[in-house]
């Protein structure tokens, strides 16, 4: 009786601290929320992403990743994807990463108007510094 008790207690102790344990590894994305053009986009970024995008602060200078260097990764995103053939960037904003501001962590939000399955449509895709290229979920509208 007194074993059961001890691993009974052992694992009450214990068995909370498991899932804490993998939750704090780094495998959940960061979800950062934002507007462009009236429209509320979300980006999931995984932090192995972000912790492999330079740093920049404006007061260095230039980002590590100029707009026309920037266009160009999403120039060659769009030709690898059949649907957005032939889109177009029609927005692109510098934003920095929310909760990693002071790490100096940014990346440019693009908008493209083009068509997607036959219907002229606007997506969002977020650019690294490291050019890596993440797309951007559309959040609906509120049902009124």
């Amino acid at each position: 009786m007194y074993r059961f008790l001890l691993l009974s207690l052992l694992i009450i102790v214990i068995l909370p601290f498991i899932p804490a344990g993998q939750a704090g590894a780094g495998h959940w994305p960061v979800e950062i929320y934002d507007v462009m053009d009236n429209n509320k986009v979300v980006i999931f970024l995984r932090n192995e992403d972000i912790t492999a995008s330079p740093q920049w602060q404006p007061a260095d200078g230039g980002p590590p990743l100029t707009i026309a260097a920037t266009l160009e990764h999403v120039k060659s995103w769009i030709e690898k994807d059949e649907q957005l053939k032939g889109a177009e960037v029609y927005e692109i904003e510098l934003k920095p990463i929310q909760q990693h501001e002071q790490e100096h962590r940014w990346y440019y939000l693009v908008q493209l108007h083009g068509l997607r399955d036959g219907k002229p449509g606007d997506y969002y895709i977020a650019v690294l510094f490291n050019g890596k290229i993440v797309p951007a979920v559309v959040e609906p509208a509120s049902i009124k």
